[in-house]
């Protein structure tokens, strides 16, 4: 079996000029997009700084162990990753600009991009989910809002790549990354859609049926690769694209997720026929228990759970699984104490979804369960 580490040992003596730029080099770029870079990449397109340099002071900074705690959700060998493609004739002399990362609980946001480039090419990523209670909060409020705050960051980001950069631009990210940078390319103007040579997502939360009618969209669609395993939960919330590639994982649910158990074959993904029936299932019943309920059951239902997990008091799911027993007892203990006006907004979003999994399971409705 053969990952992204296999691929920088088959191709990563081929500079750009030899070998052209792939969805394998997209999604490794996004992939170390997760990693912690501010001071270190700088913060505006004015400046750059060599992959190669990057990566030797990643590794020799203060706070290594603080920009490398990635969560249970992005894998640790990631760091691993930048040193092989800092290491490499490929990636070593590209060059990285425009570091940008915000985080704000008030409006509820968590953000990052940056831009990689080579030749009259910029590559822009778009960071997924960290392991933040407030980055998974924005992920659920996609459900509630037609924008949020990552929405506009997106945006602005490539607006302002487009007035300093005289390049062409491809966009790419993994999981919320990845729903990113399609968002961000249907909406960023006509003049930066000029300039887009591809748009890359990879397992990225999808978005409503009449997205993908809108004028925007289809002026970009031909430039979109979709890539899904074939396990995929995240990449199955909302509708996706018309048009995807599925792709073969040596991990089970919910690992299929980490692009590093994704299969590789050449310049290509090892293809898989069609999605497990797990996650089709998990693909219907949860669309149609978030278009089952209003907008207002939605939001309530996703304050009040993150109103019992915030009561954990912690800040990420890293230190909430590290700290497993402090953790739950806080938060039984807040939801054990909720008003009945709360408890009412769960008990009713769970009792839809009740409804939408009986549709699909048979069995369940002939129990009556």
């Amino acid at each position: 079996m053969s990952d992204l580490f296999d691929y920088l040992e088959w191709r990563g003596d081929l500079t750009f000029e030899q070998s052209a730029f792939c969805k394998i080099d997209a999604l490794l770029l996004a992939q170390i997009s997760y990693l912690k870079f501010h001071e270190i990449v700088p913060p505006d397109f004015d400046n750059q700084i060599e992959l190669s340099d990057l990566a030797q002071k990643f590794k020799s900074s203060s706070d290594f162990a603080f920009r490398t705690r990635l969560g249970p959700g992005v894998n640790a060998r990631t760091p691993e990753l930048l040193e092989k493609m800092a290491a490499s004739p490929r990636f070593k002399n590209i060059t990285v600009t425009a570091y940008e990362e915000k985080f704000n609980k008030d409006v509820v946001e968590q953000f990052a991009a940056m831009t990689f480039i080579f030749g009259k090419t910029s590559v822009i990523t778009f960071r997924g989910t960290d392991s933040s209670l407030i980055g998974w909060k924005e992920d659920c409020n996609i459900a509630c809002l037609d924008e949020i705050p990552s929405h506009l960051d997106g945006v602005s980001y490539c607006q302002k790549a487009l007035l300093k950069l005289k390049t062409d631009f491809i966009l790419t990210g993994h999981s919320k990354g990845g729903h990113l940078a399609i968002y961000t390319a249907v909406n960023s103007g006509e003049n930066f859609q000029k300039k887009i040579k591809a748009v890359y997502n990879f397992d990225g939360p999808g978005f409503s049926q009449n997205f993908y009618d809108k004028k925007d969209f289809l002026s970009i669609q031909d430039c979109l690769t979709n890539v899904y395993p074939s396990g995929s939960l995240v990449g199955m919330i909302f509708h996706q694209p018309r048009h995807y590639e599925i792709v073969k994982s040596t991990s089970r649910n919910p690992g299929q997720h980490d692009p590093v158990t994704w299969q590789i074959s050449g310049t290509n993904f090892v293809s898989k026929k069609e999605f497990a029936k797990e996650s089709i299932f998990f693909n219907t019943s949860l669309n149609k228990w978030i278009e089952t309920m209003s907008v207002e059951q939605k939001s309530g239902f996703v304050n009040s759970v993150f109103e019992v997990l915030e009561a954990s008091g912690f800040d990420s799911t890293t230190d909430i699984s590290e700290n497993i027993v402090t953790a739950s007892a806080n938060m039984i203990k807040k939801f054990t104490a909720l008003d009945k006006e709360t408890k009412d907004k769960i008990n009713s979003a769970l009792k839809v979804l009740r409804q939408c999994v009986k549709t699909e399971i048979p069995i369940l409705k002939i129990m009556n369960m």
